[in-house]
């Protein structure tokens, strides 16, 4: 049962993290109560991609040994909640913004989310992020690295928008992007 809820942890304290997800949802939803219908085709795949291949690859980061454990309830609330859907969602209200400011959206929900679930389920706790010593560098770190979140959704994007048909292609202040590069793509010709 370790490998599932984690040392000493109950359906409570699971139950707590879900309440902190939605309230932390409730705050993203002052700035936009709801998904574009036009977008929501791309929150669906893109929150269905981030949670199946964080998923993954936090299993794969653990056993390389730049992650530690997260029990197996932790990384699928984690990965496809959190991820998947809360962050996807705020995505779905942010993709407009500078990335800069997109960044910090992201590190900070992420670093509000980690810090939470360390406390509760006692998880995050790898006391290194690579060759930076303490644990709280590992939280810090991680949730510095899912910053990344709107850059990569913003470039997966471009890429998918090439194969699958009605995907928002975000703007952005990369080469090739800015504010007039926001359309629905037409797909395969």
């Amino acid at each position: 049962m370790n490998e599932i809820l984690g040392d000493g942890n109950g359906l409570g304290q699971y139950a707590i993290i879900l309440v902190f997800y939605a309230v932390l949802f409730v705050i993203m939803r002052y700035a936009h109560p709801r998904v574009e219908p036009e977008f929501r085709k791309t929150f669906w795949i893109l929150g269905a991609v981030w949670a199946v291949s964080t998923f993954i690859g936090n299993y794969l980061l653990y056993l390389v040994g730049a992650m530690s454990f997260l029990p197996w309830l932790n990384n699928f609330l984690h990965t496809f909640i959190w991820i998947g859907l809360c962050l996807g969602f705020l995505y779905a209200g942010a993709y407009r913004r500078p990335l800069w400011e997109q960044y910090l959206l992201f590190a900070t929900f992420s670093l509000l989310a980690k810090a939470f679930e360390h406390d509760i389920l006692r998880t995050w706790e790898l006391d290194h992020f690579f060759f930076i010593a303490g644990n709280r560098a590992y939280i810090l770190g991680w949730s510095l690295a899912d910053g990344l979140y709107p850059i990569l959704s913003m470039l997966g994007l471009r890429i998918a928008s090439h194969f699958v048909k009605g995907l928002v292609v975000p703007p952005g202040d990369i080469p090739g992007g800015g504010p007039d590069d926001q359309r629905l793509a037409a797909g395969p010709a």
